[in-house]
């Protein structure tokens, strides 16, 4: 029997600060993630692929969550838009890990990083859009490595950005299931 999650508990913390994540099924004891099309398929304890998804007593976990490896106030214009509010500034962060291999990330020592080596900030959700409004930024942008694999985090932020009327980016390439 399978058992399908395609978002995470209403309680999305846990005691270590680290995050149940969602989207995966159960196989033969072990998960799968459905985040992205590499399907890892995760025993206890094992990490997927992108190092930040783990299987925890037979359920996904986001290790990063609420963690960071730094934060950093841009021009909007260093971001891959075109006309998007001109002349704003966005508040740019990312975590550990990345569910690519690209021999040419520009990124790497945060995308190929084991999350104790390198995330360095806490920050709730909240506390982040708070930071950008502080900061004067029109926009938050998640990036430095691709938020599809800390989606729980992503999400949770831009929820929280949007109550305060702070616009989204996701640096992303998409390499995420349609599902």
């Amino acid at each position: 029997m399978s058992i399908t999650m395609v978002s995470p508990p209403d309680v999305p913390l846990r005691e270590d600060g680290s995050c149940w994540g969602g989207w995966w099924h159960s196989a033969d004891g072990r998960i799968v993630c459905d985040l992205c099309p590499r399907a890892c398929c995760l025993k206890p304890g094992d990490r997927g692929f992108c190092f930040v998804r783990q299987n925890v007593d037979g359920q996904m976990v986001l290790t990063t969550y609420g963690k960071s490896t730094g934060f950093c106030v841009d021009p909007v214009e260093k971001k891959p838009l075109n006309h998007f509010f001109p002349g704003t500034s966005v508040l740019s962060f990312g975590t550990a890990g990345c569910n690519l291999g690209c021999k040419f990330c520009q990124n790497w020592t945060m995308s190929k990083s084991r999350e104790i080596e390198i995330l360095s900030r806490r920050a709730t959700p909240d506390e982040i859009a708070r930071a950008a409004q502080k900061s004067g930024s029109h926009s938050v942008a998640y990036t430095y490595n691709d938020p599809i694999i800390w989606a729980e985090y992503a999400i949770d932020t831009a929820a929280a950005c949007r109550q305060l009327g702070i616009k989204n980016i996701a640096v992303t390439s998409g390499y995420i299931c349609a599902d």
